[in-house]
């Protein structure tokens, strides 16, 4: 059986910031298996920097009834280790 994922922050990077969301919302209504969870991305040229509006992203994965994983994907600058526990604290504090 094929996953079915959906991501936080690669269609931001690449489009402007309503687009994403929609497209973030329609990749929720089909997601099943696993979410990649990012806090930011950087897009081609590494000239721009999207930033992803967590508490935004989750509330769209809850009113799209989201059951699957979210996994942790530290892309940003510093130490990964406390910016992975940074992300796993956020994330846990936006499931509740």
């Amino acid at each position: 059986m094929a996953a079915c994922a959906a991501g936080f922050a690669n269609t931001l990077a690449a489009y402007d910031e309503e687009y994403a969301y929609r497209g973030i919302d329609a990749m929720f209504g089909h997601a099943y298996n696993i979410s990649h969870v990012k806090e930011t991305e950087v897009g081609e040229g590494k000239d721009k920097i999207a930033h992803v509006d967590l508490e935004r992203t989750f509330g769209i994965a809850k009113r799209r009834g989201y059951k699957g994983y979210f996994s942790m994907e530290w892309d940003s600058p510093g130490d990964p280790y406390a910016g992975t526990f940074g992300l796993i604290e956020k994330t846990l504090g936006n499931l509740a």
